[in-house]
């Protein structure tokens, strides 16, 4: 398997085809990291697609001082806060849309209350501001160290710890205010 460096070098020197290895490498860390942000599969489908397109146009502008994936992961990270800022959130039938569970014998009551508590969370973690929530999907979803967290974000080490504590802090206030809280059914917090 070519390293990063090597495949870009490859298409630095004119083969287009092989940008589909870093797509193909790439392209589900990039649309989950921006589906968790916009919780809108359409547009982070779109602005998974834009941030590959922009990767490419800037692609001789990478200088290799960083992993590939750490520029490709700043190149979505400001498309994805740009498309924030110029747009509100709004629910969606698709955000509410249902999730199977994993269990093959839930009652629809029980996939009911399923629907609903994902939903509530959903609306917390919406409510959250984007340094909070780009720190929960980082360190929840992709499951980074906080060092990597800070290298990506551009702060410091325990910056990003303290932004992680207060963001499930703000999380678990927002989750308690719901009549029964679902706190107790959030992993880690």
């Amino acid at each position: 398997m070519q390293s990063d460096a090597e495949i870009i070098q490859r298409i630095l020197q004119g083969d287009i085809e092989a940008y589909r290895e870093l797509i193909q490498r790439y392209q589900h860390m990039i649309y989950v990291f921006i589906y968790k942000m916009v919780n809108n599969r359409s547009d982070a489908e779109d602005l998974t697609q834009e941030v590959f397109v922009k990767a490419y146009e800037k692609l001789s502008s990478f200088r290799g001082d960083s992993q590939f994936s750490s520029w490709l992961y700043t190149l979505a990270r400001n498309k994805t806060i740009d498309f924030l800022r110029r747009r509100k959130f709004h629910e969606s039938d698709e955000q509410l849309a249902y999730v199977p569970s994993q269990a093959s014998d839930e009652s629809p009551q029980d996939s009911l209350m399923n629907k609903e508590r994902r939903r509530e969370i959903e609306k917390a973690f919406s409510m959250l501001s984007e340094s909070y929530r780009e720190v929960i999907v980082l360190r929840c979803t992709h499951e980074y160290p906080f060092e990597k967290i800070a290298s990506l974000l551009g702060i410091a080490e325990s910056t990003a710890r303290v932004r992680y504590l207060r963001a499930r802090q703000e999380l678990a206030k927002l989750l308690t205010r719901k009549e029964g809280g679902l706190v107790h059914e959030l992993p880690g917090i």
